[in-house]
């Protein structure tokens, strides 16, 4: 459905100040649309604020997570930490005035369309309700941190927190530490605590591969010259770029298995107790699961302070962790490295549409928009860093492309006197069907458990082509793909 706007700019609302909210101020304020960014804390960053645990850095190299409107020829190395990051983010906000938009600490929790006026309300937790013509959530995947039910945590005497939301009023230095999870996180809070903790415990469900990180810093000379010459930067740019460009995620492709034994035969060069070597090893293939780099991990392990736990744990005690072996392990802190609900789309919302229906009922057997970003039912809604954008190129990226996207739809609805849009079913429906079918025989399918899939089993994470597929298939999308309404009723149905 599309409702005309008579030529008038819609005013827009887009939720989170993270990469995608910047993007997409950036593509607002270049258009001269009237535009607010709402976030639940004080300032531009997102998981780059939130995320402050000892060791927090990026996987993606440092020159490709950035803006291609924005390098910076100053980073560090080839994998910056999230200062670094965070700096970035608040210079290119801070650069494009972004700060003149922001509605800082107000968290929305509601947004309804109605049928009647056409337009979302936004609710937000201080009982504000603010109307707009579209949303743009930025609230990205890594937003509602996943903290398992384990029995008796309330009655644990020591301390306890999500690595999202680390614990700064006390050193974990000279305490009995237990960690939870061995993901993306904990790889790399783990080595940087371990070496002065009085005992740690890491507690893992299942393995994980890690293949060795090449982290190596820019010479100042380097930085001079990627200053002076944008060009040279873009070659580094460039080359990563086309690294995740030629990435094949089938499960029996050369470089699944090429990853993998590279993978094993780095853990058998790292880990020589042959014991503690069985216990690290997965049973799946590389991408399975994330695929992690570190050179610090497995050197932990060696450390006679620290110990791998891979008895399950069955409750909390007063003093500790209890595993199903029955062993009761004392510790002071509690530390979740359990990753998000990533899964589980805009949990932090609760989102009704067009007759009343529910995004949450919508999405209940795993969420799906066509290309991450537009959803039937959801007029002039429009999800950045969506369902099925993960995983084959940097978020930057595809953030980018999205927010182009939504900037160029938004302009020919002016143009051509809309208000509204709402992607047709059967477009969305068959995009959708052929990405599941794309999905078979992929690594996120193997035989692992993983944030990429819906209890029932379906991807939702994941694209499963090229980072640049993704961006030209947004970049052919055409106002005929929706389905339209006008201010006097007027209604185009796109075609089947």
């Amino acid at each position: 459905m599309i409702a005309k706007m008579a030529g008038a700019k819609p005013k827009v609302a887009v939720i989170g100040a993270g990469p995608g909210g910047i993007a997409m101020g950036i593509q607002l304020a270049n258009g001269g649309y009237d535009f607010t960014i709402f976030d639940r804390d004080d300032g531009f960053g997102g998981t780059w604020r939130n995320n402050t645990y000892p060791g927090a850095a990026c996987d993606v190299p440092s020159h490709f997570y950035s803006y291609s409107y924005a390098l910076n020829p100053r980073w560090s190395k080839t994998f910056a930490n999230q200062p670094e990051i965070l700096a970035y983010l608040k210079k290119v906000a801070a650069d494009n005035r972004l700060a003149d938009h922001l509605v800082a600490r107000t968290r929305v929790t509601t947004l309804r369309w109605s049928d009647t006026d056409r337009r979302w309300t936004l609710e937000t937790e201080d009982g504000g309700r603010h109307q707009f013509d579209a949303v743009v959530t930025a609230v990205g995947m890594l937003d509602v941190p996943n903290i398992p039910d384990i029995p008796g945590a309330d009655r644990f005497r020591g301390r306890a927190f999500h690595s999202s939301n680390w614990d700064h009023t006390k050193s974990t230095a000279g305490e009995r530490v237990a960690s939870i999870g061995t993901g993306a996180s904990a790889i790399q809070y783990v080595p940087e605590i371990a070496p002065d903790t009085a005992h740690l415990t890491v507690f893992q469900r299942t393995p994980i591969w890690v293949s060795p990180r090449y982290d190596e810093p820019f010479t100042s000379d380097q930085q001079e010259l990627f200053e002076h010459d944008p060009a040279e930067a873009l070659k580094v740019r460039d080359a990563a770029f086309q690294a995740y460009e030629s990435a094949n995620f089938a499960v029996d492709s050369a470089m699944t298995k090429a990853l993998t034994e590279m993978a094993y035969s780095y853990l058998k060069r790292k880990v020589k107790d042959p014991e503690l070597r069985a216990r690290l090893t997965p049973s799946y293939p590389v991408g399975c699961k994330r695929p992690l780099q570190s050179r610090a991990w497995f050197p932990t392990f060696v450390l006679p302070n620290v110990r791998l736990e891979t008895s399950p744990i069955v409750e909390f005690t007063e003093r500790g962790l209890r595993t199903v072996d029955g062993t009761e392990h004392d510790v002071d802190t509690v530390i979740y490295g359990t990753g998000f609900h990533a899964a589980d789309y805009l949990r932090s919302l609760d989102v009704h549409g067009t007759n009343g229906r529910r995004l949450r009922d919508d999405w209940r057997d795993g969420a799906e928009a066509y290309l991450g970003t537009v959803v039937p039912g959801y007029p002039n809604l429009f999800t950045l860093y969506g369902p099925n954008t993960n995983g084959v190129t940097s978020i930057i990226y595809i953030l980018e492309a999205q927010a182009e996207f939504v900037r160029r739809l938004l302009d020919d609805m002016v143009r051509h006197r809309v208000q509204a849009v709402e992607i047709s079913r059967d477009v969305h429906h068959a995009y959708n069907d052929e990405i599941q079918q794309a999905m078979q025989g992929t690594v996120w399918l193997a035989n692992c458990n993983n944030y990429y899939r819906h209890p029932n089993g379906k991807v939702v994470t994941q694209f499963p082509y090229s980072g640049t597929r993704f961006a030209e298939m947004l970049a052919r999308v055409e106002l005929d793909a929706f389905d339209w309404l006008s201010p006097a009723g007027d209604r185009k149905e796109a075609p089947a």
